[in-house]
């Protein structure tokens, strides 16, 4: 069964094997591509649902200027949002923005959107234009359903969950949006365990212009309030009182989390569940006595009435979590005094029946527990002097303190003075972990400390002089630094030591671009596009290649090679901001819109994107100026 396109159709329904609807005669292959299998929302004619869903078949060909063609191996299913109606121009937008988002975002649980998979649509009378979104589709089903199958989770499972969602939703909040409607619907449980968040559409910038809307906006049906256009995105029993009120804030996605929880747990509709007269908590514990108190708490302070109440940010709540999961049912059983009783008979018998020579390797690996326990106390001190006794007993737990530190740093290192800390330690007891180095150098880069980081780099020179890589770090460190000439020096001498040294190719030939020397720029490019089939190399590989054909007025291959960057790595945003610039130079202005609009909004750490951002700025200033 295929389904006509048409929202107005009188028989949308049609057979497999026809190519245009029976009863309005548009096609049923969709942009010569996407067929639609069925429905996953229902085909109502309910005037304020803008959109369809459907599930649909991709069956890969596309065609370009050149009527080339190219197809999947096999359909695809995959996810088509449809906006039926568009005489408000701000749901169009909308789409626009999710489909930005879902090509910036990349995440195993956010939907992938690839940059052709937006597109709009007329139908052939002409009266109707749709605009269409294609996405990921995930296997599974939504955690509405799953709780109505199943009924209420355990604790475990409310943490693990947890754990997953807000592993995504820090990479969401860190990109510089926030997601306005997680609900149970909205989260995807995959066969694999897994869980995926869906529909961005209603997805908002955190950005201080949006942040100063918001806190003048009177929050109106329209979204329009003290002369600002704030678009509203609610759903009833999990949006927070901020965001009915239009003036929705990046907690306001903590809100509605700590919302999805309480229905998890408890297997109960919101609604059924009554709030404090006086406060307007839920009240919900006692519905969910398999929850212990810390968790409980953990959840209330997500739904706290004010958004100030609330966790402020993702790193906060993800490190609260970590803490929960210590306090599990299991780690505490470990730690009651049953247990330490049964261990402390243990270590006695052994020591009287098997001697000091049995006892003392048990002793060493007791003393490593309790360091453990310590450190994670925030007792540095007394977590050393137990390593230290420790290592006494039997020296090869040096590697094993030396592991746990590491962990404590990897664990920490948005927090760059503890991980600073952290990897200082671990090298105290491993002095040979290159690795280590090399971790403490970017911390103490991040921190500002030069000497520090310079020290570490050249510490993994020592140790590996003739390591091709040791002088590829030491170059990125002065290229980060603004010494280009001191990084081509170590960008070749890694290259001299390993002719295949493909990331000291490509960043010699980013260099070389900077220097304008495109003729050697393009070689060394080229070079490591020879030598690589790993699929970022190449796409910072054809970005360089891009680049310079792009300053060398060859409009057309450079727009050829960014694409294919952008292609085969979504976070190339550099590649997406000189794709822009080419696409201007060719009078391809819809296109050069879409893409400065990626560049613009992408979070990202590459050098150069800012220059052009700038350059974009300055150039949009003097011509507003001009105008005037």
């Amino acid at each position: 069964m295929s389904y006509c396109i048409n929202p107005l159709c009188t028989q949308r329904h049609n057979l497999d094997n026809i190519e245009n609807c029976l009863a309005c005669g548009n096609p049923l292959l969709i942009n010569k591509r996407f067929r639609l299998l069925h429905p996953l929302r229902s085909l109502d004619k309910d005037p304020y649902t803008y959109t369809d869903i459907f599930e649909v078949e991709d069956v890969g060909i596309v065609e370009d200027e050149d009527d080339s063609t190219e197809s999947y191996p096999h359909p695809q299913r995959k996810v088509m949002k449809i906006l039926k109606w568009i005489d408000e121009p701000k749901l169009v937008e909308l789409l626009r923005r999710e489909s930005i988002l879902l090509q910036i975002l990349d995440h195993p649980g956010i939907p992938k959107s690839n940059r052709g998979d937006y597109f709009a649509l007329r139908l052939n009378d002409n009266r109707l234009e749709l605009h269409c979104l294609v996405m990921q589709k995930f296997e599974g089903e939504d955690l509405g359903k799953w709780i109505k199958s199943y009924g209420k989770i355990p604790q475990s499972l409310a943490i693990d969950w947890l754990s997953q969602l807000m592993d995504i939703l820090d990479l969401v909040h860190r990109s510089g949006v926030f997601h306005r409607d997680i609900k149970p619907n909205n989260i995807i449980f995959q066969p694999n365990g897994k869980l995926a968040l869906i529909d961005f559409g209603g997805a908002r910038d955190i950005t201080r212009t949006y942040l100063a809307k918001v806190s003048t906006s009177g929050g109106t049906s329209t979204g329009l309030g003290s002369g600002h256009d704030i678009t509203i995105v609610r759903t009833a029993c999990f949006s927070p009182l901020e965001q009915i009120n239009g003036q929705a804030v990046p907690q306001s996605d903590f809100y509605a989390l700590g919302r999805t929880f309480v229905n998890l747990v408890t297997g109960i509709p919101l609604i059924q569940i009554k709030s404090d007269e006086k406060t307007g908590r839920l009240l919900w514990r006692n519905k969910a006595p398999h929850i212990d108190k810390s968790l409980a708490d953990f959840i209330d302070d997500l739904m706290a009435p004010f958004p100030g109440q609330r966790p402020q940010n993702t790193q906060v709540i993800l490190q609260r979590l970590k803490s929960l999961s210590l306090q599990s049912k299991s780690n505490r059983l470990i730690k009651s005094k049953k247990f330490l009783f049964s261990v402390l008979v243990t270590l006695i018998a052994l020591g009287v029946f098997g001697g000091f020579q049995v006892f003392f390797p048990i002793m060493a690996n007791k003393l490593v527990v309790e360091g453990k326990k310590a450190e994670i106390a925030n007792d540095s001190q007394t977590a050393q002097n137990y390593f230290n006794q420790a290592i006494e007993y039997n020296s090869q737990l040096k590697l094993s303190v030396s592991q746990f530190y590491l962990e404590q740093a990897a664990r920490h290192f948005n927090d760059f003075k503890l991980a600073k800390k952290y990897y200082e330690l671990a090298l105290k007891y491993n002095d040979k972990d290159i690795n280590a180095y090399n971790s403490l150098a970017v911390v103490c880069w991040q921190l500002g400390e030069v000497a520090c980081a310079l020290n570490n780099y050249q510490q993994i020179l020592k140790l590996k002089p003739n390591d091709w890589e040791g002088y590829y770090r030491l170059g990125s460190f002065y290229d980060q630094e603004g010494k280009e000439d001191l990084a081509q020096e170590q960008y070749k001498i890694a290259i001299r030591i390993n002719k295949k040294a493909v990331p000291a190719l490509n960043d010699l030939s980013r260099l070389r671009n900077l220097k304008e020397d495109y003729t050697q720029a393009s070689a060394l490019a080229l070079e490591g596009l020879r030598l690589t089939e790993d699929p970022k190399l190449q796409a910072a590989l054809y970005k360089n290649l891009g680049w310079a054909k792009f300053m060398q007025n060859q409009y057309n291959e450079a727009e050829t090679y960014l694409q294919k960057a952008s292609d085969l790595d979504s976070k190339r945003i550099d590649a997406v901001c000189l794709l822009a610039q080419v696409q201007e130079a060719l009078g391809k202005i819809e296109d050069a819109r879409l893409s400065w609009e990626i560049c613009m909004l992408a979070r990202t750490t590459q050098q150069d994107v800012f220059q052009w951002r700038q350059e974009l700025l300055d150039r949009l200033t003097n011509n507003s100026k001009i105008s005037q």
